[in-house]
């Protein structure tokens, strides 16, 4: 008597159908920075005094794609993310933020390597000792 586990295996023409739920796939964490990020940008182009239409136009997409982003969506892309970003003189602050010394969980990583190198000197008896 066989048995047979009901598996469904998806054919690749499925597969290349199937795009991901991008806010079922975040992090909360993701998901809120998302939405920050979004609101600063807003912030940032309302203070410049541009309609979310000009700076659309500015970039080459579609306005509503550009509301998109600004509503922290993740399925716009980082192309057009940075677009954004170098259209509002935003670049050098991202640059910034991702060098290798301004990123503190890489510093506490090799910090905490160091510190599991250092080996402990070993205390000598007296019994070892020859005078």
């Amino acid at each position: 008597m066989s048995m047979s586990i009901g598996v469904h295996m998806k054919s690749s023409n499925q597969l290349g159908k199937h795009k991901p739920n991008w806010e079922k796939l975040l992090t909360v964490d993701a998901g809120l920075e998302l939405t920050e990020v979004g609101r600063l940008l807003a912030e940032a182009r309302k203070s410049r005094e541009m309609s979310v239409a000009e700076l659309a136009v500015r970039i080459g997409v579609d306005r509503r794609t550009l509301g998109q982003l600004e509503k922290g969506s993740p399925k716009v892309s980082l192309g057009i993310f940075f677009q954004v970003l170098s259209s509002l003189n935003l670049l050098r602050g991202i640059e910034e933020a991702l060098k290798p010394e301004n990123d503190l969980e890489s510093i506490s990583t090799a910090v905490r390597r160091a510190r599991s190198r250092r080996r402990t000197p070993r205390k000598i008896g007296d019994e070892k000792v020859n005078f």
